[in-house]
């Protein structure tokens, strides 16, 4: 009989985890727990989520936050922030195709996270755009995927204004989005 241990963890284990109130992710084939985010992340995702969702729909895609799975493949399935996707991408119970763009949100339980071992696996599963937001600071990180890796695009911080065509039009000011 096969454990949890002799396999990679997937979809079908992350919504065997218990309602508590904590976020699961499953990344390089391991279940990762979250607490609970805080109101001030929770600001930021509301204010960037009404800005993406008003570009994202004048271009025929969706603007989506968590939690929702995002099925990069056996042993991957992390739950971004924010995601904006193709319609076709979008299954019963998870995104199924890369995103257009994923947003992270900086916490103090998942900075290192985000920064780094999200980063690899985003680019693996082939989003073309990998957003980092830090409320802290503020800033706004921006990251074009560029082959297998990302590459930085731009980097804004407190009320300088971050302005783009790509993936479609839209205006970031970092210190707006704690309004």
């Amino acid at each position: 009989m096969e454990s949890l241990l002799d396999r990679a963890l997937d979809l079908e284990d992350l919504y065997a985890t218990p309602e508590d109130g904590n976020r699961y992710e499953i990344l390089d084939g391991a279940l990762v727990m979250s607490p609970p985010p805080g109101s001030i992340h929770q600001i930021v995702a509301a204010e960037l989520a009404a800005l993406l969702r008003e570009g994202a729909r004048a271009e025929g895609l969706r603007a989506l936050f968590a939690p929702l799975a995002w099925r990069i493949g056996s042993g991957q399935v992390p739950e971004p922030d924010l995601m904006v996707v193709t319609p076709d991408a979008i299954g019963p119970r998870a995104i199924e195709r890369p995103p257009v763009l994923v947003v992270g949100i900086l916490s103090a339980s998942g900075r290192g996270r985000d920064l780094s071992e999200k980063r690899r696996i985003y680019a693996e599963g082939r989003a073309a755009w990998y957003w980092i937001v830090d409320p802290d600071e503020p800033s706004l990180t921006v990251l074009r995927l560029v082959g297998d890796a990302y590459e930085d695009e731009a980097r804004v911080t407190g009320s300088e204004a971050y302005d783009t065509e790509q993936p479609f039009p839209v205006r970031v000011v970092p210190a707006d989005l704690l309004r």
